[in-house]
């Protein structure tokens, strides 16, 4: 089930990569390019059982089960139950941990030195305790003597030749023009003694530590020949070392991923993670290398939260962490939390600094512990982190055979009601290959879902006319004239408003849209400031002149069946929007939230499997949704 040892030396591993690398590269030019772009979905943050944590949680997928799934082919999860995708990935980057490759590895091959050892032993059998304590060893920076040997070099080389079988693997499954897998992994830092209970209780298993990780994605199959993890330094240190070996035909990029549990410490102004200060090489080196961040995924959404910060009516979607109390600032969520309050602060800090380290694209993911990429169907969650949450009972915290759902008290402690099944990456790029796939995400023309497949466009313009969201040319004349997703508009001479244009459809496989917002940010004397447009609306509706926001469309779900309402909500929404507000001398930033009409939420679904009444303390259903990364306008600058 773990990682084995190669099957051929590294010598040949590497042949056979270059082997490989060299007819991928020569394929990909005979692949027709779409100068328009089309949406391609997928996975860039999954894990397999090559990470500690999901082969203690006894994931059985290793990355071979992992790629196939993502093409459509079942698999079989810890529990004996199967699960398959409706339709195939574009692409996948799995993201195995950094931290732990060498030990596992070391662990679960027979006849290594330490195979028979005690914490070998404890691994294999998916000892949460012994899981625990090598955690415990990153925060010290440094390994496990008893795995890894006094100086840690075993565990060392170790991690470099799974590295290598991470590479081998992605080469096998890349076919250019149809599945893209891109090299990647998990950094994974935490922060020193910020552990955060979503229940209260002290179960181990339902504890999540405060987050600094990252994820690695490499644009080819040139990359480093080992990894950088948490015991060789902090995120700012990670993202030197990159730079510094990821040269000549290695091209990389870091997403940070839940922001919500980082208590503030990726967003913090002015300090590093770790309270060390800004520099203005930090600051440049993190705008070059990190143009994307995760805004939702399994363990919440890290957009915005009620009550917190630049926060709407919207922003109560899985919240999975409590807001601060006053004075406080760990283990909970405050403003610098959240990527909305990010993007909006960045336009201050590049104000002041010429240097905008939060020009955030958006897109989503899962963070699977279970080896099945972008699995995020409401009605066929079967958990995520293996024998921890495969059944039913376990998700919502109730024992077998139990009356209703005990929220907090049940077998799993409702550890897992504040989870979802996750999230989808979509990328608009001229073609399916590893090249195409990550110079989208490096120019930030993405968008993330809520796990449904949505597709959303988004430009920003002077010169559109007033109906291009009717134009047949539409897109067209939107990179013509202006700039997509993730770009920048300059301010135009004459000081004139943009326009934007917005156009989305529905995923088949999910509810109709039932509307779209644009999410204007800005500061003002010194003041981060928001303000929310409905600008399409379903079933014929407009929008309130006096709120700015669309009526209610009145589609409801049935909480016994889960059936919703026929005829409500539309396949596609569009529209052409000018900022009745638009100030030409303040720097802003707009973004796109796309609304489904509401569906059962997956804690709904299982309740009715266990015919018991859904839990209280959450919503029983939820609209889905997706965000585009966000475009910026920059005023003309003076003296």
């Amino acid at each position: 089930m773990g990682t084995r040892t190669a099957a051929i030396g590294l010598s040949g591993i590497a042949i056979m990569l270059t082997w490989i690398g060299i007819a991928a590269a020569q394929s990909t030019d005979s692949i027709p390019a779409n100068p328009l772009k089309q949406a391609y979905f997928g996975e860039l943050h999954l894990h397999t059982s090559y990470s500690l944590d999901s082969f203690i949680f006894g994931n059985p997928n290793n990355p071979d089960a992992a790629y196939k799934f993502a093409q459509g082919q079942p698999v079989t999860l810890f529990g004996g139950e199967t699960k398959q995708l409706r339709q195939p990935l574009d692409f996948v980057a799995i993201t195995d941990h950094a931290e732990f490759l060498g030990e596992l590895a070391l662990c679960s091959t027979p006849g290594a030195a330490v195979y028979d050892g005690e914490a070998c032993k404890g691994i294999r059998a998916f000892d949460m305790a012994q899981f625990g304590k090598i955690a415990a060893s990153v925060t010290e920076r440094k390994r496990r003597a008893d795995i890894c040997g006094a100086d840690g070099l075993a565990c060392v080389v170790a991690a470099k030749q799974t590295w290598q079988k991470v590479q081998e693997n992605a080469a096998r499954y890349y076919q250019p023009g149809k599945f893209t897998t891109l090299i990647g992994y998990e950094y994974s830092i935490n922060i020193p003694g910020a552990v955060f209970s979503t229940t209260g209780s002290k179960d181990p298993r339902a504890t999540v530590p405060g987050m600094l990780h990252r994820n690695v994605i490499f644009r080819t199959d040139h990359v480093p020949d080992t990894v950088f993890s948490a015991y060789d330094g902090t995120g700012e240190e990670l993202q030197a070392w990159l730079e510094a070996k990821c040269t000549g035909d290695c091209r990389v990029l870091t997403i940070p991923h839940n922001s919500n549990y980082s208590w503030g410490r990726f967003f913090w102004e002015g300090r590093n993670s770790d309270g060390s200060p800004w520099t203005r090489d930090i600051l440049a080196r993190r705008a070059r290398i990190e143009p994307l961040v995760e805004i939702f995924q399994i363990k919440g959404s890290s957009e915005c939260e009620a009550g917190i910060g630049l926060a709407d009516e919207e922003c109560g979607f899985e919240a999975a962490v409590p807001p601060c109390p006053p004075g406080e600032a760990d283990r909970c969520a405050g403003p610098d939390s959240f990527v909305r309050d990010a993007v909006v602060k960045g336009l201050e800090v590049e104000e002041k600094q010429g240097i905008n380290p939060f020009k955030y694209g958006f897109i989503a993911a899962t963070d699977n512990h279970d080896g099945t990429p972008s699995a995020t169907a409401e009605n066929d969650f079967k958990g995520h982190l293996g024998q921890q949450d495969n059944t039913p009972e376990k998700r919502l915290g109730v024992k077998p055979g139990a009356a209703g759902v005990d929220d907090g008290h049940g077998e799993s402690n409702g550890a897992y009601l504040k989870f979802n099944p996750g999230g989808l990456a979509g990328v608009w790029a001229e073609k399916n290959t590893r090249e195409a796939v990550w110079d989208a995400l490096a120019r930030r023309e993405t968008f993330g879902t809520s796990g449904t497949r949505i597709r959303v466009r988004f430009f920003g313009g002077f010169d559109f006319p007033a109906d291009l969201h009717r134009n047949p040319d539409l897109v067209k004349i939107g990179y013509a004239k202006g700039v997509p997703m993730g770009g920048d508009l300059k301010a135009a001479p004459d000081g004139r408003s943009p326009s934007f244009v917005v156009w989305a459809t529905r995923d088949p496989d999910s509810a109709p849209l039932q509307k779209i917002q644009i999410v204007k940010g800005w500061v003002e004397d010194g003041k981060s400031m928001l303000r929310i447009y409905d600008v399409a609306c379903s079933d014929g509706l407009t929008a309130d002149p006096s709120t700015g926001l669309c009526p209610d469309n009145s589609a409801a779900v049935n909480l016994k069946t889960c059936k919703t309402d026929e005829g409500k909500g539309a396949a596609e929404l569009a529209t052409t929007w000018t900022d009745p507000s638009f100030d030409p001398s303040t720097r802003a930033v707009y973004y796109v939230r796309v609304f489904e009409d509401p569906v059962c939420r997956w804690s709904t679904y299982d309740a009715i499997r266990l015919k018991i009444d859904p839990p209280k303390s959450v919503p029983a259903t939820i609209k889905e949704r997706a965000w585009t990364s966000p475009i910026w306008y920059t005023p003309v600058q003076r003296g």
